[in-house]
């Protein structure tokens, strides 16, 4: 049965689960926070446990779900699989250099903007590689001078892909993620944190 557990006018939806296991486990469902439990636990232990972790527990609660793209998807939109490969053969190698070209093309159409928005830092283009990376979407070499970026962003809007880019390349002033480098970013894309935020959100799949 799902009961609600209330503290400083938060509420959490909350289901216990009775098991023959050691430890107190949380875990968001669609609807509420499923609770399993040591059989012989009382349901008042459970929810001091509960309270003392409220905070943490809300926030998991509340956590927006990570987005799934679809497999024949470019630039934000879904596609058909006949336009995805445009004659092509539908191979998975053939999937796969569809997703570096288009982020490569993509790449070379940003550049006039990425010119003028480098300048800004005294920063010219480098050479910038696409390879698609199970983790990340993006990485900087600071000794190599040079940029690997994700062909999985060619499935998302165009403006995480440019985000990755100054990323990275802010990344060729200051190598970790300190304030400095957050103020270069400040300096490219004000906004940064909010796309940030939301590329965050989307799972890397081919």
């Amino acid at each position: 049965m799902i009961k609600s557990y209330i503290k400083n006018e938060k509420i959490i939806s909350y289901e216990i689960i009775y098991k023959p296991i050691k430890h107190v486990y949380f875990r968001k469902t669609q609807t509420h926070i499923l609770i399993s439990a040591n059989n012989k636990m009382s349901e008042k232990s459970i929810l001091n446990i509960l309270d003392i972790n409220f905070d943490k527990i809300y926030k998991l609660q509340t956590k927006s779900p990570r987005l799934k793209t679809n497999k024949f998807q470019l630039w934000g939109e879904n596609v058909t699989k006949e336009s995805y490969f445009d004659n092509l053969s539908p191979t998975e190698d053939n999937y796969k250099k569809i997703l570096i070209n288009e982020t490569l093309n993509k790449i070379k159409e940003f550049e006039p903007l990425l010119i003028k928005d480098l300048s800004k830092l005294n920063l010219s283009t480098v050479p910038t590689k696409v390879k698609l990376l199970k983790s990340k979407f993006g990485s900087c070499h600071t000794l190599k001078k040079d940029i690997i970026i994700n062909g999985f962003l060619a499935k998302l809007d165009p403006k995480y892909l440019y985000y990755v880019l100054l990323h990275e390349y802010c990344h060729l002033l200051i190598p970790n993620h300190s304030k400095s480098f957050y103020e270069c970013l400040d300096i490219l894309l004000p906004n940064h944190k909010l796309i940030q935020k939301q590329l965050r959100k989307y799972v890397i799949s081919f």
